[in-house]
């Protein structure tokens, strides 16, 4: 998929200590951003092999990511 800005509208968002994940909805499928220390480190898609993930699934990214589980 490709992503669109334009299209991108903020979810909610998630802090941690020194972490913070933002999720979008791009129109097609969720973004977590992954920010570390004001540093954007990614964008992920919530897309698996095709599979489109829920809503749910991006909170759990972006908590895990928050949390320090996800490096």
């Amino acid at each position: 998929m490709t992503m669109s800005w334009k299209k991108m509208k903020l979810i909610s968002e998630h802090w941690g200590e020194n972490r913070k994940a933002e999720i979008y909805d791009n129109g097609e499928c969720f973004v977590v951003r992954l920010i570390e220390k004001e540093n954007i480190i990614e964008d992920r898609e919530m897309v698996t092999n095709g599979t489109i993930h829920s809503m749910r699934y991006a909170e759990d990214a972006a908590e895990n990511w928050c949390l320090g589980y996800m490096a």
